[in-house]
Formats: structure tokens, C-alpha cells, sequence
């Protein structure tokens, strides 16, 4: 659906800027990097070229912000996750699907490989990706642990480096069998048993004296 600038009169920039973010989003997701120029962008938005520079340096500065904006867009509702009770298990387990309902998306995996073939050479594009993406999921997660430290139900010396080991530990085998387009995906039930045995091992441990 294309993002038409032409007709809309007096638009802040700010949202002139987002909405060419917006559909930049949709084509690189949707094609690549290489498969989208910035002619594609004005033509899905229409204005002109110097409109479109004004806001945006070159293809590589575009692509940037539509990263930035295309995380902070999936994860915005980590940000106002509220635990159901006093439940441990159960508050890191539904923070755990809420975290594979947004990574395990087959737009957010799109992403990340895209991401992931483009940040050798714009490693500024990779630090974006996982400033907005995997370390704001790890800060949610790791503001909920120090909660729990604080309430004496857990103790922990580094609630950051726990909360991205649990994540991990939660979705890593999942999404990177999405990733690398494994023969057999995940189903729901397989997330969701995955997330549970994480969390499990995450508060009990594994060893028969823990």
C-alpha cells in the first residue's frame, strides 16, 4: 500500500520522516537491501528527491532508521508488560512468549537475516538492530529479575547477565532454526515447552543437590 506524501498539505516534517521510515520498512523487509533504491521509496510515497535527502543522507542512512524504527515498533509493548501476580515461574514464562510472539515473527526473522547479511559492511546497522531488539528485550527482562531480587525471591550478583542468558536460553534454538530455514519449525507447543524447561532450569538448576 503505497505512502503517498503528494496532496497532504502542511505535514510536520516529523511525520513526513516517519512515514518515508514507515514504507522504507516495508521494502527492505520485503526485497533486501540491494532490491531497494531510493526512487522505490519515492514512489511508494511519492514528494521529491529533495524531500527525500533532506531527511535522509543516502540509501545506507535510510535503511539505518527504518531498523531503528521497525524495533522499537515490535517492542514497544515489552515496555508496558505488567507481571499477573507474584508467581515467578509463570511472570518469566509469559514474559518468555511474549518475547517469541515478536522474535520468532517471520517478519522479525526477515529482519534479522537481513540485518545479519548487511552488518559487515554497516556495522552501524547491526549495533541499531540490537540496541532496539535483543538488549531492550534483555532490559525488560532484567528489570523484572531485579524486582525479584529486590523482593528477596531470587539472588542474583548480575541481574543483566542473567537476563540475557534466560532470553537466550528461551529462544535461541527456535530462532535460529528459523533463521537458517530448518527443515522442521518450531510449532507453538515446542516454543512454549522450551520456554518452560528454560525458565525451570533457570530458577531450580539441573544438578541433583540444586
Amino acid at each position: 500500500m503505497p505512502y503517498r506524501l503528494s496532496g497532504v498539505q502542511r505535514m510536520k516534517a516529523a511525520d513526513r520522516r516517519q512515514l518515508i521510515v514507515r514504507a522504507a520498512g516495508e521494502l527492505f523487509t520485503a526485497r533486501g537491501y540491494a532490491g531497494v533504491t531510493m526512487e522505490d521509496v519515492l514512489t511508494e510515497v511519492g514528494g521529491s528527491k529533495a524531500t527525500l535527502y533532506r531527511h535522509f543522507a543516502d540509501k545506507a542512512d535510510l535503511f539505518r532508521a527504518a531498523v531503528e524504527h521497525l524495533c522499537d515498533a515490535w517492542s514497544e509493548p515489552l515496555h508496558s508488560f505488567t507481571p499477573d501476580g507474584d508467581d515467578l515461574a509463570a511472570t518469566l514464562v509469559a514474559l518468555g512468549r511474549h518475547f517469541a510472539a515478536l522474535v520468532l515473527a517471520p517478519e522479525r526473522i526477515a529482519l534479522h537475516r537481513l540485518v545479519t547479511a548487511e552488518a559487515e559492511r554497516m556495522p552501524e546497522v547491526g549495533r541499531v538492530f540490537h540496541e532496539h531488539g535483543p538488549a531492550a528485550g534483555h532490559a525488560v527482562l532484567a528489570r523484572y529479575l531485579r524486582s525479584a531480587c529486590a523482593s528477596g525471591r531470587i539472588e542474583l550478583a548480575d541481574p543483566v547477565r542473567a537476563a540475557a542468558q534466560l532470553y537466550q536460553a528461551m529462544l535461541g534454538e527456535p530462532q535460529m532454526r528459523l533463521l537458517t530455514n530448518a527443515p522442521v519449525k518450531p510449532d507453538d507447543d515446542e516454543i512454549l515447552a522450551g520456554i518452560e524447561a528454560a525458565v525451570r532450569v533457570f530458577l531450580h538448576g539441573v544438578s541433583k543437590t540444586a
